[in-house]
């Protein structure tokens, strides 16, 4: 990391501005993109986040159930929020064993699952996210964009658009 255009910043502070971005409800509905085969797709879900848990439902012959299964990395984005994660299929909704995420989601989503859980086939996949950016801003004339590893545990802001 270059500290002339980098520079670390508090960890915990930069992880609440994502778990605040992902508690309002009006950012429920990401674009999720996946790619297999070389072919990359972008599309709306719903989302759900218990903490840094993020869940969202599909049909299990959906393209992007298909992808998933073929290749697990994914990115969900809206506004200025982008998150890099491994998606991990749970199984169906109906499974006892999601019981409990199905709960989480009932708790924030429950016309949806009122809708979709009776529906054979809908499937829970689970995000981890692995990196996210999270916030931009200028200091001066300088414009910098908040990103957060979750695996080092680190958050930095990082000068953009410098020449």
């Amino acid at each position: 990391m270059n500290d002339a255009i980098n520079k670390l910043i508090d960890y915990s502070q930069t992880k609440n501005k994502l778990l605040s971005f992902l508690s309002v409800k009006e950012n429920s509905v990401m674009i999720l993109a996946t790619s297999a085969d070389n072919v990359v797709m972008a599309r709306p879900v719903l989302v759900v986040n218990d903490e840094l848990n993020i869940y969202f439902f599909t049909w299990r012959h959906s393209r992007k159930y298909v992808q998933i299964e073929k290749n697990n990395r994914i990115s969900l984005c809206k506004d200025k929020i982008e998150i890099e994660g491994i998606a991990e299929i749970l199984g169906l909704m109906t499974d006892k064993k999601n019981k409990e995420t199905l709960e989480i989601i009932r708790n924030k989503q429950p016309k949806a699952i009122e809708r979709w859980e009776r529906n054979p086939g809908m499937v829970i996949i689970k995000i981890k996210p692995l990196f996210a950016c999270i916030d931009g801003y200028y200091i001066e004339d300088d414009a910098y964009i908040e990103y957060i590893d979750f695996n080092k545990q680190c958050a930095y802001a990082e000068k953009w658009g410098y020449y």
